[in-house]
C-alpha cells in the first residue's frame, strides 16, 4: 500500500505500469469479525462487485484503488483501511457516492489515453520538441558519417592515419574528409567544435561504421543467394604487406528482377588465415557456405593451379567434392592461358633466351634515369615491364619493341657513339642490345609471337570478364586454336613480310649452318605454333563432363531444335536433381525453334533476358533453370585476384597498426 500511496511522486511511465498491473486482490484470509453467534470473514466475491475495490494482504484491509492513487485527502479508504465486515455493504455504498471517490474516478479511467499532463504542461511540450529535434540533428550528422565511410570504401581508399592527434598535419582520410565536409555542413562543424562524449571520429567509431556497412551489405548478398537457386565460389590467398596470409572469397550467381537478370560476383571479404594446409581451408570454404545457407546450391568452384587447391587428391576441391559432388571444379582459365604461353616459350631455348633479352631491357631502363630520359626524348614511349605471374604482360612489350623497332636502334646508337657521356658499363650493354636488334632473328621472333598475342590478348580480356561465361570462354578458346593451326598454312606470306621488314630496316642474318635459313625459320615458326597448340590441346580441351554447354551455343539454336542431341543431356548427370531433363528438352526445343530467338540472342544472357522479359520464365522453367547454371559457373578467378590489388593498395603501412577489419 505504501507504494500506491506514493503514487504521485513516480514519473509517467512507472504510473503506467502501476495501474497497467491492476489493483491487488488478496483472499484476505485473516481479515474476520467475530460476533456472539457468528464470525464473519470477507469474501473475494465483492472485488467483482465492486471494480474499484482492492486489498492489502499486511495488515488486512480494504482500500479504495483509485482514491489510492489520486486523492489529495486521507479518509477510511486511503490511511487506515476498511474491517467493518458487519456494515461492508453499507460503507462500499457511501464511499461510492462521495465527492472525493468521483473525481479520483474521473482521473483514474482515463490516465495515459490522453496525456494531459503533457498537453498542459508547456515545459514538457518543449522538452520533447527539443529532443526531436536532437535527434533528427544527429541522424543528419550520423548520415554524414556514413557517407564518408561508404565515399572512402568505394574509392578503396585507407581510413586512418599514422597521426590522428589536433596537431597532426594529416589525420587521416576519415578524420579529413569529415572535416572538409563540415566547411559546408553547419550542423557538422558545430558537431565536432561541441561534442564532448561523442563526435564520430574515434578508431573505435571508424570501426563500427565499416562493420555496419559491412553488414548492410552481407544481408543483401544473403537475401539475393537465398533467391538463387546456383552459387559458385571463387577462392585465393596472398601474403599482405604485413606478411600475413589472406584469403579472398567470391561467390558467384545470377540474380534476377521483373525486367532483366545479371551475374554477380560479390566479394565477401578478407579473412586472415594460419594454416594454409588444404584441411583448414576447405573447412573455412565449408564455414562461408553454411553461413549464407548456399551448400546444396553449390554447383561451381574456381582456384588457381596451387596443388594445395587443386590436386584431385587432398587438394581443397577434392574435399569440397567429398560433401558435394556436383561442384564442379574449374582451373581458372586466365591461369592456363597464361601457363600455356609460359610453358610453351620455356621448352625452346631459343625463344626462353628471346624472352630473358626482352626482359633484361626493361631492366636496363627502370635501374637508371638518366638512360629513362633518354628513351623519353628519343622513343618517346616507356617499355611495359612483363610480370612472370601474367605471361600477356610480355605481348605489350613485344609488341612496343617490335613497333619502335627503329627507335630503340637509334637510341642506343646514341649510347655507343658517345660512350664516354656514359657511366659504367651503360656503353658496354647498349652495344649488346643494339647487336641483338640488328639480328634478323630477333625480329623473327617479335614478328611471331606478335601474331600470336594479338590473338590471345583477345582471348585474356574474355577469360578476364567476369560476366563471361564457361560456355562463351570455351568457344572462343577453341577460335584460338583453330586460328593457331591455320596460321601454320601461312608461313609463306608471314615470311614475305619478315624478309621485308629485314630490308626496310637493314636487319643482317646471323644463323649460320648446312640447312637453307629459310627451312631453319619455318620449323623455329612451326615449333612455336605447335608449342602452344599442343599446351592448349592439353589444359584446355577436356569438355566431356561440359557437354551439355553446346545446348546454349546461340551460333546452333536452329540446328539443336532441329536434330536435339540426347546425350547432351545425360552430361547433365551431376545435377540431376535440379532439372527435369525431359522438360528440359521439350523447353529448349521451344524456345529455339523461334526465329526471333536465334535472332535477337547472341548468349545464354540474352537467352535468359528474352525469356524474362516475354514474361516465360512460368512457361519455361528448366530453361530458364540450365542458363542460370551456366552463367553461374565462372571461368576465371579475376575478380577474386582483384580484390588482393584492392588489398595492397588499401592496407599501407600506416594502416597496418589498425585490426583486420
Amino acid at each position: 500500500m505504501e507504494h500506491l500511496k506514493n503514487f504521485s511522486r513516480l514519473d509517467f511511465q512507472a504510473k503506467r505500469e502501476v495501474i497497467n498491473n491492476g489493483r491487488p486482490m488478496p483472499e484476505l484470509k485473516e481479515l474476520v469479525q467475530p460476533q456472539k453467534n457468528i464470525t464473519r470473514s470477507f469474501q473475494t466475491e465483492w472485488y467483482q462487485r465492486k471494480e474499484w475495490l482492492c486489498g492489502c494482504a499486511t495488515n488486512n484491509r480494504l482500500y479504495c484503488f483509485p482514491c489510492l492513487l489520486f486523492s489529495t485527502t486521507d479518509t477510511i479508504w486511503t490511511s487506515t483501511g476498511f474491517a467493518d465486515l458487519k456494515n461492508i455493504s453499507r460503507g462500499l455504498n457511501i464511499h461510492e457516492k462521495s465527492l472525493s471517490h468521483i473525481q479520483n474516478l474521473i482521473a483514474f479511467k482515463p490516465f495515459g489515453t490522453v496525456r494531459i499532463d503533457a498537453a498542459l504542461n508547456e515545459q514538457r511540450r518543449l522538452q520533447i520538441n527539443n529532443h526531436n529535434a536532437k535527434v533528427k540533428e544527429n541522424c543528419e550528422i550520423l548520415k554524414q558519417l556514413i557517407n564518408t565511410t561508404v565515399l572512402l570504401a568505394r574509392q578503396e581508399l585507407a581510413f586512418r592515419g599514422n597521426d590522428e592527434g589536433a596537431n597532426s598535419w594529416n589525420r587521416g582520410n576519415y578524420v579529413e574528409v569529415v572535416y572538409f565536409i563540415a566547411e559546408i555542413h553547419d550542423k557538422l562543424a558545430t558537431h565536432l567544435e561541441t561534442a564532448t562524449v561523442f563526435t564520430g571520429l574515434s578508431n573505435r567509431i571508424q570501426n563500427d561504421l565499416i562493420e555496419s556497412v559491412a553488414d548492410a551489405i552481407r544481408d543483401d548478398i544473403k537475401k539475393e543467394i537465398d533467391a538463387t537457386p546456383f552459387v559458385a565460389i571463387e577462392v585465393d590467398e596472398t601474403t599482405d604487406v604485413t606478411n600475413k596470409s589472406q584469403i579472398s572469397v567470391v561467390f558467384r550467381y545470377v540474380t534476377n528482377n521483373e525486367l532483366t537478370c545479371e551475374v554477380k560476383e560479390a566479394f565477401l571479404g578478407f579473412d586472415e588465415v594460419i594454416d594454409r594446409r588444404a584441411t583448414a581451408i576447405a573447412n573455412y570454404v565449408f564455414g562461408v557456405l553454411e553461413k549464407y545457407n548456399c551448400l546444396q546450391k553449390l554447383v561451381s568452384q574456381t582456384y588457381d593451379g596451387a596443388a594445395v587447391m587443386a590436386s584431385d587428391f587432398n587438394g581443397v576441391q577434392a574435399k569440397i567434392k567429398e560433401k558435394v559432388p556436383e561442384a564442379t571444379f574449374f582451373h581458372c582459365y586466365a591461369h592456363k592461358l597464361n601457363l600455356v604461353l609460359s610453358h610453351s616459350a620455356k621448352c625452346m631455348p631459343a625463344c626462353k633466351i628471346f624472352f630473358s633479352k626482352l626482359e633484361h631491357l626493361v631492366s636496363f631502363f627502370s635501374h637508371s634515369t638518366k638512360r629513362t630520359h633518354l628513351l623519353d626524348d628519343v622513343v618517346k614511349k616507356r617499355l611495359p615491364r612483363a610480370a612472370p605471374t601474367r605471361w600477356s604482360t610480355n605481348s605489350r612489350l613485344v609488341q612496343t619493341v617490335n613497333m619502335y623497332l627503329p627507335d630503340l636502334h637509334a637510341m642506343f646508337g646514341i649510347i655507343v657513339d658517345d660512350e664516354e657521356k656514359w657511366e659504367g658499363d651503360t656503353a658496354f650493354l647498349a652495344s649488346g642490345f643494339l647487336q641483338w636488334l640488328n639480328k634478323a632473328s630477333t625480329c623473327f621472333l617479335l614478328m611471331a609471337y606478335e601474331e600470336i598475342f594479338l590473338k590471345t590478348d583477345g582471348l585474356f580480356l574474355i577469360l578476364q570478364h567476369r560476366v563471361m561465361d564457361v560456355a562463351f570462354c570455351c568457344e572462343s578458346i577453341r577460335e584460338v586454336m583453330a586460328f593457331l593451326e591455320r596460321q601454320r598454312q601461312d608461313f609463306d606470306a608471314f615470311y614475305k613480310r619478315f624478309e621485308d621488314r629485314c630490308v626496310r630496316f637493314g636487319l643482317t642474318e646471323n644463323e649460320r649452318g648446312n640447312q637453307p635459313i629459310r627451312d631453319v625459320r619455318r620449323r623455329m615458326f612451326y615449333n612455336i605454333l605447335d608449342n602452344v597448340i599442343v599446351q592448349m590441346k592439353a589444359r584446355f580441351d577436356h569438355y566431356e563432363e561440359l557437354s551439355f554447354l553446346s545446348l546454349v551455343d546461340c551460333t546452333k539454336l536452329k540446328e539443336i531444335a532441329e536434330n536435339f542431341d540426347d546425350t547432351k543431356l545425360q552430361s547433365l548427370g551431376k545435377y540431376r536433381k535440379h532439372f527435369d531433363l525431359l522438360r528440359l528438352k521439350c523447353d529448349l526445343v521451344g524456345l529455339y525453334s523461334a526465329e526471333r530467338v536465334r535472332t535477337e540472342c547472341k548468349s545464354p544472357l540474352q537467352l535468359l533476358n528474352f525469356v524474362i522479359e516475354n514474361d516465360l520464365m512460368n512457361g519455361l522453367p528448366e530453361a530458364v533453370k540450365l542458363f542460370k547454371l551456366v552463367l553461374t559457373m565462372p571461368a576465371t578467378t579475376a575478380s577474386v585476384e582483384r580484390s588482393f590489388s584492392t588489398l595492397k593498395r588499401i592496407k599501407t603501412h600506416s594502416r597496418n597498426r589498425t585490426e583486420q577489419s
